[in-house]
C-alpha cells in the first residue's frame, strides 16, 4: 500500500484535499477502511469529508455498505434454507440449524460490528453534505392522494410482519443477530411518501419530518 496512508493518518501532517481526490481507488478505499474507528483522529475526516473529497468518500463508504447488507443477506439465506430442510426432518433438522447457527455466530459479530462503523461514518458525512434543493413531487403525487395512501398502507403492512417475524424469532428462541438486522434492513428498504408525493426511505422519511418540525417551530 502507497505511503499517503501513513501520512494521513498523522494529525500533525496537513494533506491538500485535492490529492486526496486524486489518489487511486485502491489506496482511497484502504484509507476509507483503516479510518472507520472511533480511534481515528478527527481531522482525518474533516479532510475526508472537504467539499473536494466528499463525493468520493460517500460513494466509497456506500460501496463498503452494500457490500457488507450482500453478505449478510447471503449469510441468512444460507440460515434460512437450513432453516426450512431442518423443519423436514425432525430433531436432527433442528440440531443441524442450530449448529450452522454457532459457525456464523463469530462471523456475524465481526460483520455486525463492521456495519454499525460504516454506517457511523455514512451518518457523519451525511451530515457534512449540503442540502440542495428538495427533489420534484414523484409520481405517487401529494402524500394525500389514493396512489400515496396505497403506498403508505402497504409499507406499514411489511414493517408489520417484520416486527411480528422479528417477535416470533426472538420469542420462540431461535432468535439471534441475524433477525435483528433483517429487521433493521427495514429502515432502507421500506419507503414512505412525503407530503409533496416524495418517496423516501424510511430512515430519510424520519429526517424530512424533523425537518418539517423544525420549520414549523422556527
Amino acid at each position: 500500500m502507497s505511503s499517503p496512508l501513513r501520512v494521513v493518518r498523522e494529525p500533525d501532517v496537513s494533506v491538500d484535499p485535492a490529492a486526496l481526490a486524486a489518489m487511486g481507488p485502491e489506496d482511497f478505499g484502504a484509507l476509507i477502511i483503516a479510518s472507520l474507528g472511533k480511534e481515528t483522529a478527527p481531522e482525518i475526516w474533516d479532510v475526508l469529508t472537504d467539499p473536494a473529497v466528499l463525493p468520493r468518500t460517500r460513494k466509497t463508504l456506500g460501496s463498503l455498505h452494500a457490500s457488507v447488507l450482500t453478505q449478510l443477506a447471503a449469510a441468512n439465506d444460507v440460515l434460512d434454507e437450513i432453516r426450512a430442510e431442518g423443519m423436514q426432518i425432525g430433531e436432527e433438522g433442528k440440531l443441524r440449524y442450530f449448529a450452522a447457527k454457532n459457525e456464523q455466530a463469530e462471523w456475524r459479530r465481526r460483520a455486525a460490528h463492521w456495519r454499525r462503523m460504516v454506517e457511523s461514518r455514512m451518518a457523519l458525512v451525511k451530515s457534512r453534505t449540503p442540502r440542495g434543493p428538495r427533489q420534484q413531487p414523484q409520481p405517487y403525487g401529494p402524500g394525500g392522494t389514493k396512489n400515496a395512501r396505497k403506498h403508505t398502507r402497504a409499507a406499514l403492512e411489511t414493517l408489520a410482519r417484520a416486527i411480528a417475524e422479528h417477535e416470533r424469532a426472538v420469542t420462540s428462541g431461535e432468535g439471534d443477530e441475524s433477525d435483528d438486522e433483517k429487521l433493521w434492513d427495514c429502515l432502507e428498504s421500506v419507503t414512505a411518501i412525503t407530503g409533496d408525493g416524495e418517496e423516501l426511505p424510511l430512515t430519510e422519511w424520519l429526517e424530512y419530518l424533523d425537518e418539517l418540525r423544525e420549520d414549523e417551530d422556527s
